[in-house]
């Protein structure tokens, strides 16, 4: 049975709407997670980020009225410890560093 040039391109034209469809979908799905889209109120907010090496990274998080400090590697997320005394919002503050090798400190069981 031999195939027309109109079957052709309709078909081709429904694949194309079916993959702008599945495009817009996702992108509506993401848009449209829960927590995202509701202005400021964030829940969670990285203060301080510092690298360690390529893909190692400490970071300083407040998660509601706590601050936590949190590891990261290249194939894990660890908690080290909470904070005691909260960080200013304000960067370029040196208590940042004496609050992470307080933190250090005390992970390493110091």
């Amino acid at each position: 049975m031999p195939y027309d040039a109109d079957g052709l391109g309709s078909l081709s034209l429904t694949l194309g709407i079916i993959v702008l469809l599945l495009w817009g979908g996702i992108w509506a799905m993401r848009r449209m997670r829960p927590g995202v889209g509701l202005g400021n109120a964030r829940d969670c907010t990285i203060l301080r980020s510092l690298a360690l090496g390529p893909r190692e990274r400490l970071l300083v998080v407040e998660v509601g009225a706590r601050q936590l400090v949190i590891g990261i590697g290249s194939a894990s997320v660890s908690l080290i410890c909470e904070l005691d005394e909260k960080l200013p919002t304000a960067v370029g503050d040196d208590r940042f560093g004496e609050a992470i090798r307080k933190a250090v400190g005390r992970w390493r069981g110091g």
